[in-house]
């Protein structure tokens, strides 16, 4: 297992992968296999690849519109293209998820462009994972424009191979190779347009290469596994309280002491609480009246209660208002025809004005002189065109690649100091440092309705998205005020509704985003409050896991899903939803085997009793619901009492 390397063979290996290599006239794959769900197939490979007796190239760089491959000198078949590089060196070492290959290569004639690709392979000791990633360097005495870089080639069979890729790079990087037919590529979808000065480098995104399942919950269990190792730091979510209507420093120390007493983890002062503008983050004057002293001051009063606290902040937008938008207009996005862009809805500065550095510094300033925990960042960047001739983008086509370095550069100075990051980004945020994205839930939803409409819908389209990405790293939408025009209604008298949506927050993993100043508003709704912030406290190991998809809301007939983490003291946790006022019941298959129960085992279900499964793992338990009830049961090994 790892890596071996025999003259000019050379083998990537562990039990989910098989890939291997001829560099001696170009770089090349002669073999790529997985082997789903690993060991236990025994000795049986699924080939990647099997009538061509190699991939097309193993990495490609375009200069002037034309592909220049690290591949085959010689290709076969239908395929006459040649190779445009030589492997001049090898390097073998270890990093952070198992052993490493470099392949130093460069141009075969005077025909390729003077440029160095140092593509490199990680291949996992534990997960079923190979990582690859591509870093272009200027070797010749001028400047060279790269339009792309391809990270790597595969035939996915429309997506019947049990082989998930993605990157860190927000966007698509899949493209149909238009002469390679049916192969895919993995490569930046737009034009980079990279100018490298002698000398220069840079490099790609990182390519990941996952062995899954034909099972789409399966898949999502294993995918969600491997983002947890890829980014540790999403697995630790606190519960959060986000206020933006106390109008006094007095009220804000008061949601300190609520929180503490509520158990809440940790307090986002939401867009207008802290500041004059978005922008300039100059500290209100009728809260603070001694500026950043005061907000110090809060900050530590917060601490002291145990309470991490972050601001609404934003990386790219700046209200017209604000002093610096006045000032420096010309830091914005220019778009086609001069068009400029909404602050509200897209965020408008581009960070390769002097912007970059400026925002830098003020939001640094809250982490390091003030004491917030993290930044409950805003309007991100979204891919807006950028045609300024004054900013640090040479050209039009390399703003989206340069900004997505900017982020990750920035979000990695955060992580550095262990702070937390929440923004509103595409899911690959959290392979560069974020902590939390929005989890499904749509703001259009909470334009339109409310109440128990709103609570229902929110939580189907929660329910879907945890195919994508894991609860414990997303936030859902519980607002206890109105937001867009509603909220979920909140009463005293109608507690099914306010059950129901904080049941769809933590009942689903997530630890917020609870939004209002006020959690609950007498006995009846402060024991529901109560209620969920125990169970999320007490199954948090388990609930931090994946989720099993078990029956997706529709409003009118019981759902369900179940939390699994092999290693947590309570391995599993059904939590099933009744949305109608009425009696009903549901027969639900549960697949234990995702909570580490193994075929035939005797599991103890709460309230439920002891059931047998299958020789799959799976079980079959019938439910009675009363109306409106939200059934939470914990799944444990029925281990037999020891006699006395």
């Amino acid at each position: 297992m790892g890596i071996t390397i025999e003259n000019n063979k050379i083998k990537l290996m562990n039990e989910y992968i098989l890939r291997e290599f001829d560099i001696s006239s170009g770089p090349v794959s002669t073999a790529y296999k997985i082997r789903p769900h690993g060991l236990s197939r025994g000795d049986a490979w699924i080939p990647v690849f099997s009538f061509e007796p190699w991939l097309p190239f193993e990495a490609a760089v375009t200069v002037n519109g034309i592909d220049y491959e690290a591949g085959p000198h010689k290709q076969t078949k239908d395929w006459d293209r040649e190779g445009a590089f030589d492997v001049t060196r090898v390097e073998q070492g270890k990093g952070v998820y198992g052993d490493v290959l470099k392949l130093y290569c460069r141009g075969r004639n005077d025909q390729v462009p003077g440029l160095e690709l140092m593509i490199e392979y990680e291949i996992a000791d534990r997960l079923p994972l190979l990582s690859k990633s591509v870093r272009v360097s200027n070797i010749s005495g001028e400047a060279i424009v790269v339009d792309n870089v391809c990270v790597d080639i595969a035939r996915l069979f429309e997506g019947k191979l049990e082989l998930a890729v993605f990157s860190d790079y927000y966007w698509d990087i899949r493209r149909d190779d238009p002469y390679y037919f049916s192969f895919t590529r993995f490569e930046f979808p737009e034009k980079i347009g990279m100018e490298l000065k002698p000398g220069e480098s840079f490099e790609t995104f990182k390519c990941y290469e996952a062995v899954t399942s034909g099972d789409r919950d399966e898949a999502s269990i294993i995918l969600h596994r491997i983002y947890k190792e890829l980014a540790p730091w999403i697995a630790k979510p606190l519960i959060k309280h986000i206020v933006n209507s106390c109008t006094a420093y007095e009220e804000l120390l008061e949601v300190a002491d609520r929180a503490s007493e509520d158990g809440i983890e940790a307090v986002e002062l939401f867009v207008g609480q802290l500041f004059t503008n978005t922008g300039d983050y100059i500290p209100r004057p009728d809260l603070f009246p001694n500026g950043w002293e005061d907000m110090k001051r809060m900050v530590d009063y917060y601490h002291a209660k145990n309470i991490a606290v972050l601001p609404y902040c934003s990386t790219t937008i700046a209200w017209p208002d604000s002093e610096v938008f006045i000032q420096h207009a010309d830091w914005q996005y220019l778009g086609p025809e001069g068009i400029r862009y909404n602050p509200w809805g897209l965020g408008n500065m581009c960070y390769q004005s002097p912007w970059g550095e400026y925002i830098e510094g003020k939001l640094l300033h809250l982490l390091d002189d003030i004491g917030f925990d993290g930044l409950g960042l805003d309007g991100p960047y979204h891919r807006l065109p950028c045609l300024a001739d004054d900013h640090k983008h040479p050209n039009s086509h390399c703003v989206e690649y340069m900004n997505w370095l900017w982020e990750k550069s920035f979000f990695g100075e955060i992580t550095k100091r262990n702070k937390i990051i929440t923004v509103p980004q595409e899911m690959q945020s959290m392979f560069l440092g974020a902590h939390q994205r929005p989890g499904g839930y749509r703001e259009e939803d909470q334009n339109a309705m409310g109440g128990m409409p709103l609570v229902v819908t929110t939580r189907a389209y929660t329910f879907d998205s945890r195919y994508k990405d894991p609860a414990c790293a997303t936030w859902t939408s519980c607002n206890l005020e109105e937001y867009h025009g509603h909220s979920i209604e909140p009463s005293e008298t109608n507690p099914a509704t306010y059950d129901h949506a904080f049941g769809g927050v933590f009942g689903y993993g997530h630890c917020g985003a609870l939004y209002g100043k006020h959690l609950y508003y007498g006995d009846v709704t402060r024991a529901i409050f109560r209620k969920w912030v125990a169970f999320f406290k007490k199954y948090r190991r388990t609930l931090a896991g994946e989720m099993v998809h078990l029956a997706r809301p529709n409003g009118f007939e019981p759902d369900a899903v179940m939390h699994v983490s092999p290693n947590a003291e309570i391995p599993a946790v059904l939590v099933v939803f009744n949305p109608v006022d009425e009696e009903k019941q549901i027969a639900l298959e549960l697949p234990l085997k995702y909570a580490g129960f193994t075929g035939g085992s005797l599991v103890n279900i709460e309230r439920v009793g002891s059931i047998q499964l299958d020789s799959r793992g799976h079980g079959i338990v019938r439910l009675n619901l009363q109306p409106f009830e939200i059934l939470t049961l914990a799944v444990e090994s029925d281990r037999p009492t020891a006699s006395a």
